[in-house]
């Protein structure tokens, strides 16, 4: 297993794009929320604006965003390989193709446990520093370092490996990046407004990523239960991709 995480680290170490992503998913998101957390605190408090030390934004709401950024670094891992032919040189280096699988896996999950926990310090950091440049002092999110911190790092790991399942299971890494994320911003909360409409109180216990979302910023045994189905769609597509790739042709 040395040789196949070794020579998945200095693909993934070695592509410019990698660590672009990585600041990307860190830095927009933080702008955003330094930007919505001044803007809101610099409100008049007549005017409907919150009180000193009121209305953080929290990390959770921008997760997806980060999600969103970091996906293509898991599709990354089998698209550039198949888009430039590459896949036969790792094989034909390491020709246990579950071991090339699984190093891949863990790479990924590496790497974007750390891009985010860059992202949601950054974030955090944002979020008091907005307040405090509007004048209302500096309001620490403390969440981050409690369990919901944890979600949210399982959250965005298991959004990114849904788009390494999906590019792996096509072979297509626009495809990969693409269904992730419009199944998250666009797909789901319209399922969600109608299931809405028709009391369908289950629904987020079958969307994958709206019961996601809820689960990092929700309590208790539901909380886990959330990411839990999260975790569960990701097998129903990692498996049929480890067994395609196991089978087809390179």
């Amino acid at each position: 297993m040395s040789g196949p995480l070794a020579y998945e680290w200095v693909r993934i170490s070695t592509v410019r794009s990698t660590w672009a992503l990585i600041l990307v998913g860190a830095l927009v998101p933080a702008a955003l929320v330094l930007f919505v957390t001044w803007l809101v605190n610099s409100a008049d408090d007549f005017q409907g604006g919150p009180p000193d030390g009121g209305a953080t934004t929290g990390f959770s709401g921008f997760l997806p965003l980060v999600a969103a950024v970091l996906c293509t670094i898991g599709a990354a891992s089998f698209g550039q390989e198949y888009r430039h032919g590459l896949i036969r040189i790792t094989l034909a280096t390491y020709p246990r193709r579950s071991t090339v699988f699984a190093a891949k896996v863990i790479m990924v999950v590496l790497i974007v446990i750390l891009a985010a926990i860059l992202a949601i310090a950054c974030i955090v950091v944002a979020n008091a520093l907005g307040p405090a440049i509007a004048g209302k002092g500096v309001t620490w999110d403390t969440s981050a370092l409690g369990p919901p911190g944890l979600r949210g790092i399982i959250y965005v790991v298991i959004f990114v490996l849904m788009a390494f399942a999906l590019t792996a299971l096509t072979r297509n890494q626009p495809l990969g990046i693409i269904v992730p994320v419009v199944m998250a911003v666009l797909i789901e909360p319209i399922i969600q407004t109608v299931a809405l409409v028709q009391e369908w109180t289950w629904i987020d216990w079958v969307l994958p990523f709206t019961g996601a979302t809820a689960g990092v910023g929700g309590d208790g045994l539901e909380a886990w239960g959330h990411l839990g189905v999260f975790f569960l769609w990701f097998l129903v597509l990692a498996i049929p991709a480890w067994v395609l790739f196991l089978r087809r042709d390179a």
